[in-house]
């Protein structure tokens, strides 16, 4: 059935068991792993959902066929899978819950079971079982199922304590309809009796969901599945029958294996007879001789990948009887447009046989009082027919009346009595004797419903705009709508109402008293008590009442109460621009009916504190008023903020700082935001600047006399500043050499480009010189070889470049370059020396004196010097180095004059060498930066 599948040895591969017996030899499989249609994607689902929708058998019906509302069930059934498509079968298996349907004729050419069996001696089948891997079987193939010889059919309806058989509805109810008796099982996992008791729950909600009577054969089916291998498991079966006859389920049955049966005896929970045992093989002398009630054989039957079975005599002797009586009430309901209370449904009962005049009867169930009654004619049901042909009358067992809404039955609707629908057959032509009843379940027509559609409210006053509509306002003519300040339990206004067409509603609720002329337009004037109300916030709440002038009592619609403290807002946009902070967005007060002006203000979400306000522009947002029409001012909530940053000097050093923002949205009665306030702090707050920065040195160098230095700053916290400087730093000292207000270099669509999150990237370059000359300190540090240190800062302080700041210091560089080269160096005819070349220095800033010296390198002795007056021009020089302060004039050419010092180093054959040099000291002698050449003979 389940795991049964497996027991074919090449289907499984999973343990046998052999026994040979006088009989033959019968090979019975053990069954281990999951059920093959435990849970099949397209069709399982949880029976709580719908199980809990069924009403139990007493409070659905007092008839003696115990039938079930076909509205709860039907809609509590359809838990998944394909519908069931016959409306008919659906209606007659939820009407009647305790009967089968009568059996269809049977072919008169079909081969039964019996008579197959006894000429062939073969196994030859009359039960099926399906689950939900047979889905969408129809009534006419089970019809020819049952002209094969078919005549029982068992439904999986549930599994373990959460799976349901979503197609067990139209499975049951088209197997009934094709004339074949219907059993059920439930595939056990229990281990326990709690969750023994539990999976009985299930099964039985689930037979109670398909409309299956308490005389159906429940049969549990327990196979050798990891669950289900325990010595206790006779105990907790046990516990599962128990719980089901307590549920009024007493036709118990066992589905199982032989083998597993001799291990665990479950049989002995029910009997052998009640034991349904699976051997696929020709075993059934084997089967039957061991007593067991039905055996199943193969699991493709006839190739239609169907389980099938033979009975010994386990349905034939405890499955379902023939059903005799079985009704349904389609439509019990008021007309409104009519004014009537209509009454529908069929009736069908051997017992209705000799009794021709049927009457409908109303009843007070309140009182027991008749109210009124109606005879009625036959009205013809095929479709009760077709689904219950066996029962007496079923072709024309339908009905139908219309009471006119008045006198007693007015009067009975009014007061909120239960109402009783009575289908009576009778021999008698008054209706008061030999009959037949069955009495449905009463209704209570006290329905009771309204709706307000618009409740506006302005300076002017309140519209109120809805309908409402209620049974029991039969026969209370006066209408009115009061308004009630709920908080204080007070009366605000009331105005009696002049009810309007509401053709809507009567579409909508064609089952309500006067529906179609319920509606209602009521304004109530602005006064004290409302204003009062809205001003402190209060709840008011419309009561729409329907009364008896004559003191007939009042039916209320108490409409949910409206609190006047609605105050909802949103920001679109928060975002920098161009020095200016926007904020846009909405804001929806009730308040502001009192306090009209609206104001956005800035506060910082690290000191807590205010940095800016203004008053917003108010905007119309439709989109909003469509959200929140329930809100005063939502078509109008709109608001725009502008916030220059330049006029706030709190706002820029909270954006200077990094701080992050939070919004606060106003309504106050006052234009300077101070007063009667309604104030909206909306939970996020933002920070701009978000560790978003960059930053490059493009160039930092000597630039003729100047010291530059190029590149750009992005950082969003520039939103705060008013200036940009550049900073020169001695960052060996830790001094400030200068500083300079960025004009030059700022635009920088480039860098925008590369960092479009970075506010104010556009406008983050620089490009400064600082003059050596004219700058001491400078000058100081370059000629001692200090490392120089450029800090970019942006800054709220435009004189000075102080104030709430942010900087950024790039590495610090040397500016230590000291190389030359002797271009030349050689011996004139005169005897005198000439040298060229060049020597490069940043250090030389600071010492104006140049000296060239030819140097004895043997004897490692001055020669001789020559100061040099005029430099010489090196454009050369100046391309290969032009980050070097005085490179292009960076040459020198001298002529050393003959002497005896030059004469001996020449004739001693000296290495000479040449020593450029710039100093402080006018004769060369102190604070020096020197270039020494390489070694030269002559």
């Amino acid at each position: 059935m389940e795991a049964k599948k497996r027991f074919k040895l090449y289907k499984s591969g999973k343990l046998w068991c052999c026994a040979a017996v006088a009989f033959g030899v019968m090979a019975f499989g053990t069954v281990n792993g999951q059920a093959d249609d435990a849970t099949p994607a397209t069709t399982t689902s949880q029976v709580s959902a719908v199980a809990s929708q069924v009403a139990t058998p007493a409070d659905a019906t007092d008839s003696t066929t115990n039938a079930m509302l076909e509205s709860t069930v039907t809609a509590g059934t359809q838990t998944s899978g394909t519908a069931a498509n016959d409306k008919t079968t659906a209606a007659a298996t939820t009407t009647l819950n305790v009967q089968q349907a009568s059996a269809a004729p049977v072919n008169a050419n079909a081969v039964t079971t019996a008579a197959y069996a006894a000429t062939n001696n073969l196994s030859t089948a009359d039960t099926l079982d399906i689950s939900a891997y047979q889905p969408n079987i129809s009534e006419e193939t089970f019809r020819q199922y049952h002209n094969q010889g078919i005549n029982n059919v068992v439904v999986k309806l549930s599994e373990s304590t959460g799976w349901t058989n979503g197609y067990a509805q139209q499975q049951v109810s088209r197997a009934q309809a094709a004339g074949m008796t219907v059993s059920a099982y439930h595939f056990v996992r229990f281990t326990t009796a709690a969750q023994a008791q539990a999976e009985a729950q299930l099964f039985a909600r689930m037979a109670r969901v398909v409309g299956l009577g308490n005389d159906t054969l429940m049969i549990a089916d327990v196979e050798s599945v990891p669950q289900t291998q325990y010595a206790g498991i006779v105990n907790n079966l046990n516990v599962f029958w128990q719980t089901l006859s307590s549920l009024g389920f007493n036709n118990h049955g066992v589905y199982t294996g032989w083998y597993y049966d001799q291990q665990y005896n479950v049989s002995s929970t029910v009997g052998r007879a009640r034991t349904w045992v699976a051997a696929y093989g020709n075993y059934r002398n084997t089967v039957q001789s061991r007593g067991y009630g039905a055996w199943q054989y193969t699991d493709n039957w006839n190739g239609t990948n169907i389980d099938a079975s033979i009975d010994f005599g386990m349905f034939a002797n405890y499955a379902g009887h023939q059903t005799t009586s079985a009704a349904n009430l389609d439509n019990f309901s008021i007309n409104a447009n009519n004014n009537t209370l209509d009454v529908a449904g069929w009736f069908a009962d051997n017992n209705n046989q000799g009794k021709a005049n049927r009457f409908i009867i109303l009843i007070d169930q309140d009182t027991g009082n008749e109210l009124v009654r109606q005879q009625v004619s036959a009205v013809s049901r095929p479709d009760v027919a077709k689904a219950y042909n066996g029962i007496y009358g079923a072709g024309d067992s339908g009905f139908n009346a219309s009471f006119a809404l008045n006198g007693n039955l007015a009067n009975t609707i009014a007061n909120g009595h239960h109402i009783k629908v009575l289908i009576r057959y009778t021999s008698s032509n008054d209706g008061n004797s030999n009959y037949n009843d069955h009495n449905f379940n009463s209704v209570a027509f006290n329905t009771n419903i309204a709706n307000i559609d618009r409740f506006q409210v302005t300076n002017g006053g309140v519209t109120i705009v809805g309908w409402h509509a209620s049974n029991q306002a039969i026969g209370r003519g006066k209408h009115e709508l009061i308004l009630l300040d709920s908080t204080t339990g007070k009366e605000i206004a009331r105005q009696t109402v002049n009810n309007v067409s509401r053709a809507d509603v009567g579409r909508a609720f064609a089952n309500v008293y006067n529906s179609g002329n319920s509606g209602f337009n009521v304004s109530f004037n602005m006064n004290d008590k409302l204003r009062a109300a809205i001003m402190n916030g209060d709840s008011v709440q419309v009561i729409s009442r329907y009364s008896d002038p004559n003191g007939g009592g009042n039916i209320d619609y108490w409409f949910t109460p409206r609190a006047f403290n609605n105050n909802i807002a949103a920001v679109d946009d928060f975002s920098l621009y161009n020095g200016h902070l926007r904020v846009s967005g909405w804001h929806a007060a009730d308040k502001s009916l009192v306090e009209p002006n609206q104001l956005i203000l800035l506060i910082d979400d690290q000191t807590g504190k205010e940095v800016a306000r203004v008053n917003a522009s108010t905007e119309s947002r439709p989109d909003i008023a469509k959200l929140y029409p329930n809100v005063i001012n939502s078509n109008n909530a709109g608001f725009v903020a502008d916030f220059d940053i330049a006029k706030y000097g709190g706002l820029q050093k909270a954006l200077l700082e990094g701080h992050s923002l939070r919004v606060l949205a106003r309504y106050c009665d006052s234009e300077t935001g101070e007063g009667n306030i309604t104030d909206y702090w909306f939970k996020q707050s933002k920070n701009f600047y978000n560790n978003q920065s960059n930053q490059r040195l493009e160039s930092f160098r000597i630039d003729g006399d100047t010291v530059r230095a190029t590149g750009w700053y992005a950082d969003s916290r520039s939103a705060g500043a008013q200036a940009m400087y550049v900073i020169l730093l001695d960052a060996t000292t830790g001094r400030e050499i200068g500083r300079q207000q960025v004009t030059n270099g700022r635009a920088r669509a480039d860098v925008a480009a590369d960092n479009p999150n970075i506010y104010g990237a556009s406008q983050s370059g620089f490009d400064v010189a600082f003059n050596i000359k004219d700058n001491a300190a400078l000058t100081s540090a370059l000629k001692n070889g200090h490392q120089l240190q450029v800090i970019a800062r942006y800054t709220n302080d435009k004189q000075s470049g102080e104030g709430t700041f942010v900087h950024h210091f790039f590495a610090a560089q040397s500016f230590q370059q000291n190389t030359g080269y002797l271009d030349s160096l050689s011996l004139k005819p005169d005897g005198s020396i000439q040298a060229s070349g060049w020597h490069i220095s940043d250090q030389i800033v600071g010492r104006p004196y140049h000296y060239v010296i030819l140097f004895d390198a043997t004897q490692g002795r001055e020669i001789t010097r020559v100061k040099v007056a005029n430099q010489v021009s090196r454009p050369d020089i100046a391309k290969i180095y032009p980050d070097v302060y005085e490179s292009a004039n960076s040459g020198f050419n001298v002529n050393f004059k003959p002497d005896a010092k030059i004469q001996r180093a020449l004739a001693q054959g000296d290495k000479l060498q040449i020593i450029d040099r710039y100093s402080s000291d006018e004769y060369g002698n102190n604070d020096c930066i020197d270039y020494w050449s390489d070694l030269r003979k002559l």
